[in-house]
Formats: structure tokens, C-alpha cells, sequence
């Protein structure tokens, strides 16, 4: 039999096995897989700046306690100064009121 002699038959029905139908289904675990590389490469890149943030943060927090701490002994001191005259006052006064008696 010669190829001309053969009868082909057009049927429609098939026509969809052949064509791409996009679907959102088909993308779902490539867009996971891309935003997950997305992430570790800010990670990768944005790591150094966020760990120099968090080093620095801490350094300011110990220096703000040890800026309390000594601003604390000062007042204490001042305090204590206080204290000290008082106590020499009164006793001052103790002895000026025993002799005036």
C-alpha cells in the first residue's frame, strides 16, 4: 500500500492532549523552592549587618549600666557627705546646749 492510499480521520477530542494548560498547581513547589533561596541569600548577605547591630546593642546596654552604677556611687557619696555634716552639726549642737547649761 502506497501512503496515499491511507485515510486519516480529524478528531477534535484529541486535541487537548497535546496543548499546555497552565496551572497554578504545577508552580506551587517551584515558588516555595525560589523564595526559600531568596530568604537565605538576604540571610547570607544581611547576617553580618544584624549581628553587628546585636554586638553593638549589647555594648550599649553594658555601658548604660556601668553609666548608672557610677552615677549611683556619686549620689551616694554626696549623700554620704550630707550625712557626714549633719552629724557634725548636731553634735555641735549637742555640745554648745551642754555647756550652756
Amino acid at each position: 500500500m502506497f501512503p496515499s492510499s491511507y485515510t486519516f480521520q480529524y478528531n477534535p477530542e484529541n486535541l487537548h492532549t497535546f496543548s499546555y494548560v497552565f496551572s497554578l498547581d504545577d508552580t506551587f513547589v517551584p515558588l516555595i523552592i525560589l523564595w526559600i533561596i531568596v530568604f537565605y541569600v538576604c540571610i547570607y548577605f544581611l547576617a553580618p549587618y544584624i549581628y553587628s547591630f546585636f554586638i553593638d546593642r549589647e555594648q550599649k546596654q553594658v555601658k548604660e549600666a556601668k553609666r548608672n552604677i557610677i552615677k549611683n556611687l556619686i549620689l551616694m557619696k554626696e549623700v554620704q557627705g550630707e550625712l557626714e555634716k549633719e552629724i557634725e552639726q548636731s553634735l555641735l549642737n549637742i555640745t554648745l546646749q551642754g555647756k550652756g547649761t
